[in-house]
């Protein structure tokens, strides 16, 4: 597990696509890329353990028990977030594994993903964004694992009313379990569905709760990373996806 970590300080975006500088490390292989919205110590943490250049379906192929699905261009959703966090004056890290070839960053807790991504005091949230394929059964999947500390169904009502009309969300009703509630555009339940990612096994979350730090864990379908042409450009769910992620993760910190 040779891995590099690169902190990258600039603008996150051109446009709307990543910035150049930032893409080109994106795009390497084996390597760490974090960013900082400040000096402070960041009160959210944004986790993207199985990025990939979009194109690109398999990560870990050199591990012993073969190679996993990679999430393509997941980054950029938690990109839209962790810029909409930062302007808004809250302190926030992003950490993106990008293309890991002989481990999972967040199912071995030795990894370079898994040491780093809970560093510093005072962090209160972690949320792992992740992207699921064309035949998931919803557009989003929030879970916890089996994290005691977070509250999946409530960020889950903050997400949707945040998100509005247009997306089918499916919320971890309880840590520990693939049951889930659909929450419709007003965060309200519109019926009962089963987890198909319910990260119960993620050391990532464990490693959170372990610490007392709430974690989450997003899944994401191609509407949300990717707009079909070939380019890495943000989607307009995706732009409302990071958007409406900084909206919900401020609610769901602030004092009640």
């Amino acid at each position: 597990m040779a891995v590099e970590l690169c902190r990258y300080d600039g603008p996150p975006f051109a446009a709307d696509r990543p910035h150049p500088e930032l893409a080109a490390l994106l795009d390497r292989q084996d390597t760490l890329v974090e960013l900082r919205s400040g000096d402070a110590a960041p009160r959210i943490a944004l986790g993207v353990p199985h990025h990939a250049a979009l194109g690109v379906d398999r990560i870990a192929e050199q591990r012993p028990e073969g190679g996993r699905v990679a999430d393509e261009n997941a980054v950029l959703y938690a990109l839209v977030c962790f810029d909409a966090l930062t302007r808004g004056g809250t302190p926030s890290r992003l950490l993106v594994a990008a293309h890991a070839t002989d481990h999972d960053p967040n199912k071995d807790g030795q990894s370079p993903y898994c040491e780093n991504v809970l560093e510093g005091s005072g962090l209160a949230l972690l949320i792992e964004c992740h992207g699921a394929g064309r035949r998931a059964p919803h557009d989003l999947e929030l879970s916890a694992g089996r994290n005691p500390h977070a509250e999946p169904l409530r960020f889950g009502r903050l997400l949707a009313r945040a998100l509005g009309q247009g997306f089918h969300l499916a919320a971890q009703a309880q840590p520990g379990t693939r049951a889930a509630l659909l929450l419709d555009a007003r965060g309200e339940e519109s019926g009962v569905a089963a987890l198909r990612f319910p990260a119960l096994r993620t050391e990532s979350l464990a490693s959170a709760g372990a610490r007392g730090i709430a974690a989450l864990h997003l899944e994401a379908k191609l509407r949300f990373r990717s707009r079909g042409d070939g380019t890495t450009g943000v989607t307009a769910s995706g732009r409302r996806l990071g958007d409406s992620l900084a909206v919900a993760s401020r609610e769901y910190l602030a004092p009640r």
